[in-house]
């Protein structure tokens, strides 16, 4: 589509081509756009998080493995994080990060302090917790 000088146009301009891309990715990979801006937006991200809405594992999320200091680290054991080979600011960095960044909340129950609230958030305190890190 060409604009001719017409700065009113670019708005429907735009408003045709993601009409016209959100059908061909429907007709050609089944995928269905309910926002037309939707894949202009996806253009913009970077890194994707994906996680499950809990009805398969019950809103039970665990940290597999991270990604710090150019490298995987798999958390197999309870204090991986503590006992892996990250430079100690970068330690505190994740943990401060988790709890400034987090809505969740912990609370206790008869025994134990339970983290309560999203999923993802909920599995991040579980991975501070595991390692002993006070939260």
């Amino acid at each position: 589509m060409i604009i001719v000088a017409i700065p009113e146009g670019l708005p429907l301009t735009v408003g045709i081509s993601l009409a016209f891309s959100v059908m061909k990715m429907y007709n050609s990979d089944k995928i269905l756009v309910r926002k037309l801006d939707a894949p202009e937006k996806m253009g913009e991200i970077e890194e994707i998080i994906i996680g499950k809405t809990g009805t398969i594992t019950q809103a039970e999320m665990k940290v597999a493995k991270f990604w710090c200091e150019d490298s995987t680290i798999i958390n197999s054991r309870k204090n991986t994080i503590l006992n892996c080979e990250l430079a100690q600011i970068s330690v505190e960095r994740i943990k401060e990060s988790i709890l400034y960044n987090c809505d969740s909340r912990v609370e206790m129950d008869s025994t134990n302090f339970i983290p309560v609230g999203n999923p993802t958030e909920v599995g991040l305190l579980k991975f501070l917790q595991d390692a002993d890190i006070p939260i």
